[in-house]
C-alpha cells in the first residue's frame, strides 16, 4: 500500500560561531538581514519562513553550504562594498545572479536572486 508523501518545511538551520558579535555584524549590519532575537548563547536571523539561529560554539565550515535568495543581488553586493567586504561582481547564470561569499567563520554563503521564468 502507497502511502501519501509528507512535505517538510524548513524551520531552522543551526550554525555554529565563534563570535556571536561577529556574526551579528557581518548578518545583520553588513548583509541587512534582520535580527530578531539574541541572546548569550545565540542569535536569530529571520530568513522568511525559515529561521538561522548563529549559536556560540565551535564553527564547522566544511559541512556547510548555505544558498540565501535575496531580491536585488545587486543591491546586496553595493551594501557589502560599502560595508567593506571584499566581494567580487554578481555572476550570471540561467537559473540565478549571485555573488559566492564565506562568512567570517568560513561558512560557504551563495547569496542570489533567483532568475524569473519569463526572463527567458
Amino acid at each position: 500500500m502507497m502511502t501519501k508523501r509528507i512535505q517538510p518545511t524548513l524551520q531552522f538551520v543551526w550554525l555554529e560561531v565563534a563570535d556571536l558579535d561577529r556574526a551579528a555584524a557581518f548578518y545583520g549590519d553588513a548583509l541587512g538581514f534582520p535580527i530578531v532575537e539574541t541572546t548569550d548563547a545565540f542569535i536569530v536571523v529571520d530568513l522568511g519562513p525559515s529561521q538561522l539561529y548563529l549559536a556560540l560554539g565551535h564553527p564547522n565550515p566544511g559541512s556547510m553550504y548555505l544558498a540565501l535568495a535575496v531580491p536585488d543581488i545587486d543591491a546586496l553586493y553595493q551594501r557589502m562594498l560599502e560595508a567593506g567586504l571584499k566581494v567580487t561582481s554578481p555572476q550570471d547564470e540561467g537559473w540565478a545572479r549571485y555573488i559566492e561569499y564565506q562568512d567570517p567563520d568560513g561558512y560557504r554563503l551563495l547569496l542570489l536572486t533567483p532568475r524569473e521564468a519569463s526572463e527567458d
